[in-house]
């Protein structure tokens, strides 16, 4: 996205769980996903920062990019990272910015009601939205919440949205995911060879 759309004032600040959750493929770093980068301090913050990567300088998460997301989104308060996804849009939604909302805190998370008022706005307006937890060196497993959850958020049950979002959220923990690594520059899957 344009970094001209980034929400005036609002920065990373200490906040270095892009160095963790990310996969990195760029020609000067390659970096596996949930594994720490090795420019990051212990104490927090990239030991290269001014020299860091072009996919480091460019890659924000969604909340740099939506206003209506208050502070407390930030991805290592709220242990939600939202992330635009770009493939494997399903048919129909063709021509929406499709969002993943990855747990990279705890899985209670997803029952705050800040959480599923921001994700049924999503929803409501015709979003892809997908959930997602990952495994270090494991590419996450999305699943797509729209079919599932339009209708509650339609009939408000919230009871069944927190059953079903529970569901989905260890659906995408339980889905087998090939083990990555790292061969000549480039991040490949173990069973295919390719990532």
């Amino acid at each position: 996205m344009d970094n001209k759309l980034l929400v005036e004032n609002r920065e990373c600040g200490e906040f270095t769980a892009c160095c963790v959750e990310l996969t990195i493929e760029d020609p000067d770093l390659v970096k596996l996903p949930g594994v720490k980068c090795k420019n990051l301090h212990k104490s927090g913050g990239c030991k290269i920062y001014n020299e860091r990567p072009k996919t480091c300088r460019d890659w924000y998460c969604m909340w740099r990019f939506m206003p209506q997301l208050s502070n407390e989104w930030r991805p290592d308060l709220k242990g939600v990272m939202i992330k635009r996804v770009f493939n494997n849009i399903p048919p129909g939604y063709e021509g929406k910015i499709a969002l993943n909302f990855e747990i990279i805190g705890k899985k209670s998370a997803i029952h705050d009601m800040d959480f599923f008022e921001v994700l049924g706005g999503y929803i409501v307006q015709g979003f892809p939205c997908f959930i997602s937890t990952s495994k270090p060196r494991r590419a996450a497993n999305m699943v797509l919440l729209n079919n599932k959850l339009l209708p509650l958020y339609e009939t408000r049950n919230l009871e069944l949205l927190k059953s079903t979002l529970s569901d989905a959220l260890n659906h995408s923990a339980k889905q087998h995911s090939d083990l990555l690594s790292i061969k000549d520059g480039k991040v490949i899957s173990k069973s295919s060879g390719l990532f």
